[in-house]
């Protein structure tokens, strides 16, 4: 008797681990979003999530098997394992790195003449990383990190392209903060999915010999790594704007 006890006490035990662990998780998620935390330490705490998170789900997994052989808890332990087996598979399948290299959170398409921000700055709160652009030494780390951005060559007049430019940009979700067609130039928001953070995008379009040059800058406002997005975020533009014809 004191075995099947044992077995079920032990099922209830990791599932009340589970749930304090998806607990958790959902409080780094949402106070992260909503600014009840700071990000830096919704990422500590994530981190730790996962690695408490492994060694639950091994426990679990322990436990299943005893209470399977006992008859006992079978539901909590079980309940359990697949909780645990998700939270901690989410996290890896989602875990990010930055590339390899110095770390860069400013990409552009121009790196000799990069696009500059105006209408956004005042959307930026005060913490944010600095607007301007880093000059020569921002430039070679972007060389060495990402050297597949480059500009989008298009065939369509400045005035077509800018439209097209302006079109994808809503398309892809980015809040529009300004476009004006006599400068070319279109500023935005990209909001990222899950933590919810505010990426500045500002899009250039100039004549270049019978067509379009467009160019793009992508700024986070927060980290010193982007893990990639920025650079993620241009390609994924450029391909929707070929796509759009």
């Amino acid at each position: 008797m004191s075995t099947i006890k044992s077995a079920r006490t032990w099922s209830i035990v990791v599932f009340g681990i589970a749930l304090l662990l998806l607990a958790a998780t959902a409080y780094a998620i949402v106070g992260s979003r909503n600014g009840l935390t700071d990000y830096r330490s919704a990422f500590g705490l994530l981190g730790d999530i996962a690695r408490v998170g492994v060694g639950a789900l091994v426990i679990s997994i322990v436990v299943l098997l005893y209470s399977l052989k006992n008859r006992q808890g079978t539901v909590y332990a079980a309940a359990a394992t697949v909780l645990l087996a998700v939270l901690v598979g989410t996290m890896v399948l989602n875990q990010a790195a930055p590339p390899p290299g110095p770390l860069i959170n400013d990409i552009t398409t121009d790196l000799e003449d990069p696009p500059v921000f105006h209408a956004v700055i005042p959307l930026r709160p005060p913490d944010s990383n600095p607007i301007e652009y880093g000059g020569p030494e921002v430039a070679a780390a972007q060389r060495q990190v990402h050297p597949e951005i480059h500009p989008i060559q298009s065939s369509l007049p400045p005035p077509a392209a800018f439209e097209r430019a302006r079109q994808v940009a809503e398309d892809m979700g980015w809040d529009i903060v300004a476009a004006d067609a006599s400068t070319g130039i279109i500023e935005a928001v990209d909001t990222t999915p899950f933590f919810r953070f505010k990426d500045d995008v500002v899009i250039r379009v100039r004549p270049s010999g019978q067509g379009s040059r467009i160019d793009l800058r992508s700024r986070s406002r927060l980290g010193r790594s982007d893990l990639g997005k920025n650079a993620a975020r241009i390609t994924a533009y450029e391909a929707e704007f070929e796509k759009a014809g």
